[in-house]
């Protein structure tokens, strides 16, 4: 090698080797990586920033903040719901929404506080976050050992909620009224008037539907005048039907000027209103062939037919007609109120009719009250359920057959033994042999013959179980007879299994 090569060549390590003998490009990365600051000092440098006056340094440091479950770190995305500058009280908020379940108990009420931030956006936020928010709130304040009372709201929140109903921004109304029975407050009536009042649609039909469940009529009705007229029908329709479950002057002579409105579902429920009030035969007639006729709308239907029950017994030539209506959700009402005063014995017809009823649902609502009614089902009634078209109804007449003695159930149940649902078939079998009468034998051998292989199956294990010499011997010769049949390898591993016996 040259001594030009040989300079070149220690030049080279003189450039990339320092004095300790390390390679100098990794003493950098060795610098660097120790300058690498630890979480600690992260978040003590972000917390410093939220003292920042340029905005955005502030906003950066509420969303580096938030990544971490810190406790400190939170602390800080906590101080910055309270910052002067919008965009970083939306950062905060964002930031504590987003980790719902881990926040930490101080930020509860500092965000709802938010409801009167002056930033709309936020108040939205807040508003339809309200579940979850008293959610929290209940769970860090229901007491402990220490302190066993639940500690309830403030009074500072709870006018901040009623602020809130009266809040500028219609999305805030509406949110403060789905969540108005988390909130624990009662609402003043001139906050309810000023809901019933608003401009909004939406926000009007909530009031009035919460005025409902919370029994304001007298303030309703206080508004019967603008309510009877309202541009939305819905919010009509709703205001009518409340006046029907009210018993006073005022209500009966508020129904009597609907009755002109012109729209006619408003109309029918006026009518309704009236008969809830003070039913009598002639008007459940008009109103039944109403209904028949297809004059009123399907819910508004259902709810005649429901309230005809307040006829008691002179309601039961309108509710006959009813069973045969076209609609099934008009025979469902209908049966549920038939049920209550059929005789299983001598409407026997009628309800084996209503048990094959078209509709799922009816059907559903005459099994169950027969399950309720099992000691009083007559045979007749069984009889005609073993031929029913749905597998379901042939399958409560065969349970019904439990209660009923030997002599009476056995030839229901043969009925359905030839079952086409071989499940039913099982059934029947296991009834069978639970009873142990005098034919349980003779069954079991004949349903060695079924066309399933699975009754095949139970017909040998039960005749195995009785263990009675003779049927053993039956099975014995079936095995003898054509011993490669899977019927006969099923027999020879259960006897073997069961009993031992090897054939």
């Amino acid at each position: 090698m040259s001594s030009c090569t040989k300079w070149f060549s220690v030049g080279l390590c003189l450039l990339f080797i320092g004095g300790n003998g390390s390679l100098l490009g990794q003493e950098p990365a060795k610098e660097e990586q120790s300058a690498s600051p630890t979480r600690a000092e992260t978040i003590d440098r972000a917390l410093g920033d939220l003292g920042s006056n340029n905005v955005d340094t502030r906003v950066g440091s509420i969303m580096l903040l938030s990544k971490y479950r810190d406790q400190r770190a939170l602390n800080g995305v906590v101080q910055g719901l309270g910052d002067p500058h919008v965009r970083v009280r939306r950062a905060a908020l964002v930031s504590m929404i987003e980790i719902q379940a881990s926040m930490p108990p101080q930020a509860v009420e500092p965000i709802i506080m938010l409801l009167g931030d002056d930033d709309t956006e936020i108040r939205r936020m807040v508003s339809s976050s309200l579940g979850m928010l008293i959610n929290l709130w209940n769970t860090y304040n229901r007491g402990n050992q220490l302190i066993p009372m639940p500690r309830s709201i403030p009074l500072p929140i709870r006018q901040r909620f009623l602020n809130a109903f009266l809040d500028e921004d219609l999305v805030v109304r509406r949110n403060m009224l789905s969540y108005y029975f988390f909130l624990g407050i009662q609402l003043p009536e001139t906050i309810l008037i000023s809901l019933l009042q608003d401009d909004d649609d939406m926000v009007r039909l909530e009031a009035l539907r919460l005025s409902i469940r919370i029994t304001r009529f007298a303030t309703v009705i206080k508004q019967a005048e603008t309510l009877s007229v309202d541009p939305v029908k819905s919010i009509r329709l709703l205001f009518t039907n409340m006046l029907g479950d009210n018993r006073t002057p005022g209500a009966m002579e508020w129904l009597e000027i609907v009755l002109k409105d012109e729209d006619s579902e408003v109309v029918h429920e006026a009518e309704l209103s009236l008969f809830r009030i003070g039913p009598t035969f002639d008007t459940a007639r008009r109103l039944t062939d109403l209904v028949l006729t297809g004059q009123f709308n399907g819910e508004q239907g259902k709810k005649v037919i429901q309230t005809l029950s307040i006829l008691g017994e002179r309601a039961q030539s309108l509710i006959d007609r009813l069973l045969q209506s076209d609609n099934p959700s008009y025979r469902l009402e209908a049966v549920r109120i038939y049920l209550g005063y059929a005789d299983l014995r001598r409407d026997t017809k009628e309800i084996l009719r209503l048990a094959n009823d078209k509709s799922e649902r009816v059907r559903s609502q005459v099994l169950n009250f027969l399950r309720s009614s099992r000691d009083r089902v007559p045979i007749q009634l069984i009889e005609g359920l073993s031929y029913a078209r749905d597998t379901r109804v042939r399958e409560t007449g065969l349970s019904l057959t439990r209660l009923f003695s030997n002599e009476d159930a056995e030839p229901l149940l043969f009925d359905f033994l030839i079952d086409e649902n071989a499940r039913l078939r099982m059934m029947a079998i296991d009834e069978f042999v639970r009873r142990k009468t005098s034919t349980t034998k003779e069954t079991l051998r004949l349903s060695l013959e079924d066309s399933d292989w699975l009754i095949q199956r139970r017909a040998v294990t039960h005749l195995i179980g009785l263990n009675d010499p003779e049927e053993l011997n039956y099975l014995k010769a079936m095995v003898e007879k054509d011993p490669k049949t899977p019927l006969a390898l099923y027999i020879k591993d259960q006897m073997l299994k069961r009993l031992g016996v090897q054939l």
